[in-house]
């Protein structure tokens, strides 16, 4: 009787009756009880060398690489058991994690299928927006604080009159702000982060060589002097084909998950209510890669 009373029996029954329970229930489903062996071999091996040196930067040691596979096929046989046992079921980081693995590997899969000449030019062709460079401007402006002035915008007018004949007229007028008072080959939206898009507009409108004003942006009132305008252009497609490619390889990606997944809605037949449907509306697109 003193035997019964044993944690280590308790333990030893319970998990017999959990086994037993476990095989009765499943003991129709075959898959269960007959699965492929654990393979450890050559490429295996490779897989556990490479993926050390990629972290490390170096090949392991011999008790390095006995760690490895150690580590390997322990994880191989837990993995299976808690698969075999239905812990994946519900479990949201595993299908995320499967999901995103999918992914990839759909992802990879299409950036097998090198375009022609042809195509890309094709692609440069309907695509010619993505490819151009934005116009940028240089420039000098002169601050006029409204909360210093009692007329900001009659100050920068009368400064227009009196800067010109100034050696140095930039330096000795205007009012303190914390941004620079140069500013060279700018593109409109780092303007406009720094004084608005109005402010923006009105300077890329201007034309070099003189000083022009007031130009009003966020912080008050401003004299600028434009020194130069550099268009928007459009780059050649021998300037932007490495760019052109990876837009290409990027859209072919984008069109075989979107095939991949359609695939898989029919394979799964996805029952959607109808209230909810337009939660699933396939978003608007861009025309497909030749």
């Amino acid at each position: 009787m003193k035997l019964l009373r044993e944690p280590l029996v308790h333990f030893v029954v319970a998990g017999a009756v959990l086994f037993a329970g476990y095989t009765l229930i499943n003991r129709g489903d075959t898959s269960l009880l007959v699965t492929d062996p654990v393979q450890i071999g050559e490429g295996e091996i490779c897989w556990l060398k490479e993926t050390f040196a990629n972290q490390w930067r170096r090949e392991p040691t011999d008790d390095e690489l006995r760690g490895l596979v150690a580590g390997f096929l322990e994880e191989e046989l837990l993995a299976r058991e808690a698969k075999t046992l239905g812990l994946d079921q519900n479990d949201t980081i595993v299908r995320r994690r499967l999901a995103q693995k999918l992914a990839f590997l759909v992802d990879d899969t299409s950036r097998i299928v090198e375009p022609t000449d042809t195509q890309l030019r094709q692609f440069y062709i309907t695509n010619t927006e993505r490819f151009r460079d934005e116009a940028r401007i240089s420039f000098t402006q002169v601050f006029f604080n409204p909360e210093r002035r009692t007329n900001a915008v009659h100050d920068a007018e009368a400064a227009l009159v009196s800067i010109s004949a100034m050696d140095n007229g930039a330096a000795t007028i205007g009012d303190p702000i914390l941004l620079e008072t140069e500013f060279h080959d700018v593109d409109a939206r780092t303007v406009s982060n720094l004084f608005g898009n109005d402010f923006a507009r009105s300077i890329f409108s201007l034309k070099p060589g003189s000083w022009t004003g007031p130009v009003k942006s966020g912080y008050g009132v401003h004299i600028v002097w434009i020194t130069n305008v550099r268009p928007t252009t459009i780059r050649s497609f021998e300037e932007a084909r490495p760019e052109v490619l990876e837009a290409w390889q990027h859209r072919r990606e984008t069109e075989a998950k979107a095939d991949y997944l359609a695939k898989l809605r029919e394979k799964y037949r996805v029952n959607v209510d109808d209230k909810f449907a337009p939660l699933l509306a396939p978003p608007q697109v861009e025309a497909r890669t030749p």
